[in-house]
């Protein structure tokens, strides 16, 4: 006997999808990990992606004296001498405020003011946004513009020193680059040439250092010195023919001596080029003693300047005596 069964009558509407428990907890835990990472995001470029993180950091680094590190804070290309910030002259900028930070066309402006020494000075840092991602997620924001400068100029080419350190300068010219802070600007040492140093507070815009080079004292009392053991050389040297001596026997004299009656007082110049001479500023007088024709005594009094440059080498000061 056969046994038939009846059939389900067919449903005329399409049953939804029901997900499977496992399904769920997973979609569940994709969507959570989704709010997650965009909810970090968010949060880190609100905190560490910001224009205030930014210059907050760069003058960060100027407190750390880390030169390096700055310039990765943007605020201009190229490199700069970390000696300068390194020197214990280097004074960096404190207490920061940023006052306002303003919307741009091309980005924004921080208006900020902090404390270098005792002064304390205010101005505007412009920001825009990297051209490149960091880790790949994060779209954060630079300095733009220049640096702040100090023009540095002489009345003479000779050697500038920032921070005890040389620069490169040209015809007594010199542009620097520098970060904000207090730096001291003077005359590399030397024998011959100073100059009393000057302070300058770069912050923003151009600053202008202006030295006025001198001699030094104790090069003209060394020149003094010199000079005198020449001319002394000279009560010999200036008996025989062809002397370099101010002053020589121009007439018939046998037996002939010199006697240095008065001293020519000299000074010290610095020329245009930063070539230090000696100049005659008043004569010297001089009396050749001896005897002339038929053996008559000379007794010929003459004056005399003496000049020539004066030089440096290996430490020590040299006067080259041209008469």
């Amino acid at each position: 006997m056969e046994t038939t069964y009846a059939s389900r009558p067919a449903n005329p509407f399409v049953e939804p999808w029901k997900p499977s428990p496992r399904t769920t907890l997973i979609t569940a835990v994709v969507i959570a990990l989704i709010v997650v990472i965009s909810t970090a995001s968010f949060v880190v470029q609100r905190i560490w992606f910001t224009p205030e993180s930014v210059v907050n950091g760069y003058y960060a680094a100027l407190s750390d004296r880390d030169a390096q590190k700055a310039l990765t804070y943007g605020a201009s290309d190229g490199t700069v001498d970390g000696n300068l910030l390194t020197s214990d002259k280097y004074v960096p900028p404190t207490k920061l405020t940023i006052d306002k930070i303003d919307d741009g066309k091309d980005g924004r402006t921080a208006k900020v003011s902090f404390v270098i020494g005792d002064n304390k000075v205010g101005g505007e840092v412009g920001l825009h946004r990297k051209d490149k991602l960091t880790w790949g997620l994060f779209r954060g924001w630079e300095l733009t513009g220049d640096r702040p400068t100090i023009e540095i100029s002489t009345s003479a080419p000779v050697a500038i020193q920032v921070n005890g350190h040389a620069v490169n300068a040209e015809d007594g010219q010199s542009r620097l680059e520098v970060f904000p802070g207090r730096y001291e600007v003077g005359l590399v040492d030397n024998p011959l040439v100073e100059s009393d140093p000057i302070t300058v507070d770069a912050a923003f815009g151009d600053s202008t250092a202006d030295l006025v080079p001198r001699i030094k004292a104790e090069a003209r009392t060394t020149v003094d010195a010199q000079l005198k053991t020449y001319l002394k050389g000279c009560l010999v040297a200036a008996t025989k023919p062809q002397s370099n001596c101010p002053f020589s026997i121009n007439v018939d004299v046998t037996r002939p001596a010199w006697r240095i009656d008065k001293y020519p007082t000299i000074e010290l110049r610095l020329a245009d080029d930063g070539a230090v001479v000696a100049e005659t500023t008043s004569e010297g007088e001089a009396t050749l003693t001896g005897l002339g024709y038929g053996g008559y005594p000379v007794n010929e009094p003459t004056s005399f300047s003496v000049s020539g440059p004066v030089t440096v080498e290996q430490g020590a000061i040299k006067f080259q005596p041209e008469p």
